[in-house]
């Protein structure tokens, strides 16, 4: 189904993301003026304005220096009964102040309250050190001589307020910048937010496009998955599905393919024995015949490619039984180097017509067990070895040893020739090594081929220690 271009548009991620940007955009020279206007609004509305009340008891510390001279001066002529009198007084009026006095012998006198940390003799030391700690610190200290200036007789008096009590006293009343901050933060929050959905349902929805890409089902092919909304990625999920439905008909066409050439190998392989059968009993015939020299030379070869033509059945009917997994293999753990050393044996006599020589090396007093399959394990020898003779035979020698070999003990074939591996047309169709392969690979057992100007060394190990 195709999309209109309208629609198209409507459903782009392109679209979706311009529009963020253009909000983006708006938010700019629209919203933030809007906001602080907004913010004095509300600030407005909420928090009318308080009138600040001033403290009408202390004042300002000028006015206090005043007041507290006037009074010192005023106790001139006043006994010392009067001085604490008019202390107490004042400690009434200025309850939050602390007020002693000192007389002129040194002594302190009245202490409202007691303060311990008062000497009660005073010395010019102490006078000059209390002054010194005074000065511009917290709380207001004010020293005032009794009497005339010029008279210090009768002593001094001191007044000390906390600054705290000095301040005008304001209403709390928030401001406009913190209704500002919090509606400024909560359209940069919202935007913010906007942003991380879309791109996290991106990412999400790609995500799963590669989950559906990287892991099969048990065919081999993805399997589909549900398409979203109808935008690119929709499209490439579309796509993805179209793509999974053209591989699920190829796989099954392949496999009705794989079945149909598996049971036409199977009937061919049944159906050429018997003629192949009949011909080998004539020609079995023919040689009990009085023949000439030429007659038993092509008697000789007729029987040869009979044999080769017998074999060649054998392979197709194993590589079939094989690749559909058919084969019937019995595993035991057992001794291969007696395997070997059996099937080296009852190949020693081709090797020596062929002019082979084979140096076999296998340890004597330590058996080497894997769980295999007797007969596939022969299987697999007798086919390394007929490739070796046939395709490795100018080399003039066969090894056979025990090495270790990617960290495990793996039993070595090897020649000097051009390579085991190497295929002859007119010599076989090259399924020795597949079915060797195959044969391995039910056992647990893996092949490495080293190949060099020296020869070829073949490798097999199990699969796991």
């Amino acid at each position: 189904m195709k999309l209109k271009p309208r629609k198209k548009l409507r459903s782009s991620l392109l679209t979706r993301f311009i529009l963020i940007i253009a909000a983006a955009l708006l938010f700019i020279p629209v919203l933030i003026p809007f906001s602080l206007l907004a913010s004095w609004g509300i600030n407005r509305i909420l928090y009318p304005p308080i009138p600040i009340v001033e403290n009408r008891i202390y004042q300002s510390s000028a006015k206090l220096e005043t007041i507290w001279h006037n009074e010192a001066l005023a106790l001139a002529t006043s006994t010392p009964e009067d001085i604490n009198k008019r202390l107490e007084e004042l400690k009434q009026k200025y309850p939050d102040a602390s007020l002693f006095w000192v007389d002129s012998e040194g002594t302190t006198r009245l202490q409202l309250p007691k303060q311990a940390a008062l000497p009660t003799n005073w010395s010019i030391e102490d006078t000059i050190a209390f002054m010194k700690q005074r000065v511009n610190s917290d709380p207001l200290t004010i020293v005032a001589f009794i009497g005339d200036h010029q008279e210090t007789k009768k002593g001094f008096m001191v007044f000390e307020l906390p600054r705290k009590f000095l301040k005008q006293t304001v209403a709390s009343q928030p401001s406009d910048v913190r209704i500002y901050i919090g509606l400024f933060s909560l359209m940069l929050i919202s935007f913010i937010l906007l942003s991380y959905l879309f791109f996290r349902d991106i990412r999400r929805r790609l995500l799963r496009l590669e989950a559906a890409m990287t892991y099969t089902g048990e065919n081999g092919v993805p399997t589909p998955i549900q398409e979203g909304r109808p935008d690119e990625i929709g499209r490439l999920e579309t796509a993805f599905n179209h793509m999974v439905d053209d591989l699920n008909g190829s796989r099954m066409r392949e496999h009705e393919e794989e079945e149909l050439r598996k049971s036409l190998i199977s009937n061919l392989s049944h159906d050429l024995r018997t003629p192949l059968t009949v011909l080998a009993s004539h020609l079995y015939s023919i040689s009990k015949e009085p023949l000439s020299e030429q007659g038993q030379k092509s008697l000789s070869l007729m029987e040869s490619k009979i044999g080769d033509l017998d074999g060649l059945i054998d392979h197709l009917l194993s590589y079939n039984l094989l690749s559909s997994g058919r084969y019937a293999l019995s595993l035991k753990r057992q001794d291969i180097l007696r395997i070997v050393r059996e099937s080296a044996a009852a190949w020693y006599p081709v090797w020596e017509k062929s002019g082979i020589e084979a140096d076999i090396e296998l340890p004597d007093d330590e058996p080497l067990h894997w769980n295999v399959d007797e007969p596939g394990l022969r299987r697999v020898l007798d086919n390394l070895f007929q490739n070796l003779v046939r395709h490795a035979s100018t080399g003039g020698y066969v090894g056979i040893s025990v090495k270790k070999w990617q960290g495990r003990t793996a039993l070595v074939i090897s020649d000097h020739g051009p390579g085991m591996g190497s295929s002859s047309p007119a010599k076989g169709a090259g399924l020795g090594l597949p079915i060797v392969d195959l044969l391995l690979r039910e056992m647990g057992l893996v092949r490495d081929t080293e190949s060099s100007s020296e020869g070829t060394s073949i490798y097999i190990y199990p699969v796991e220690f």
